[in-house]
């Protein structure tokens, strides 16, 4: 999933050049992609610097293997530079903690969707999948939780027109012919991706890729 993070500031931003600058002072091995882009080889990230701007945005492709920590901890310290508040679109202004859990819980998202598909070649993908909704359910109770397939996430049903369900007018943001009794999959708020994620690497390890990697 891709992921815009806006450093804004009221005041002058310092130049491409000038970014490019810390960045090779930082030991960030980079390259232009053009003369206001930079993109980073060693992570996930691509910026953009437009002269005359008040915001660099940093567009990030989170993976199942990149270092969220160091990826935050280096928005966060390009942020510092600049003199500028962290923002991320479609939120607002975030915190150092919430960008990481936020980063994270998406790479536990396509850690599980990737476990997942292994555990279909290994053919015991309906035991995995039995457990896992077992785990969700105590994971939020009186709700019916479960791992989308087609959406690669975790999601509640909920029943439209039913009582504590969904409307059918904000069913039809989802579905354009829903109805009464229709089951509609709605995505959770919270890093449900990562409390599964912990439980399923360890109670499948051979399912885990990542447990020899450096981590977060």
């Amino acid at each position: 999933m891709a992921f815009t993070v806006i450093i804004h500031t009221t005041g002058t931003l310092p130049s491409a050049d000038a970014f490019a600058e810390w960045l090779t002072h930082q030991g960030e091995p980079f390259e232009y992609e053009g003369p206001q882009h930079l993109g980073l080889r060693g992570l996930p990230v691509r910026m953009i610097v437009e002269d005359g701007s008040h915001e660099i945005q940093a567009q990030i492709d989170v993976d199942p293997n990149v270092p969220i920590m160091r990826l935050v901890d280096l928005l966060f310290d390009l942020s510092v530079v600049a003199g500028a508040d962290v923002r991320l679109a479609g939120i607002g202004s975030i915190s150092r903690p919430e960008l990481w859990m936020r980063l994270a819980d998406d790479q536990d998202r396509q850690r599980i969707a990737r476990a997942l598909d292994k555990a279909s070649e290994h053919g015991n993908h309906e035991e995995v999948i039995r457990r896992l909704w077992a785990i969700l359910n105590v994971l939020s109770p009186n709700k019916d939780v479960r791992w989308s397939a087609e959406q690669n996430c975790i999601v509640e049903m909920r029943e439209i027109g039913a009582e504590g369900g969904i409307s059918v007018e904000e069913a039809r943001w989802h579905i354009p012919d829903a109805s009464i009794g229709d089951l509609i999959a709605t995505k959770l708020p919270g890093f449900l991706h990562s409390l599964a994620w912990r439980w399923l690497s360890e109670a499948y390890p051979a399912l885990n890729d990542t447990r020899f990697s450096l981590g977060r």
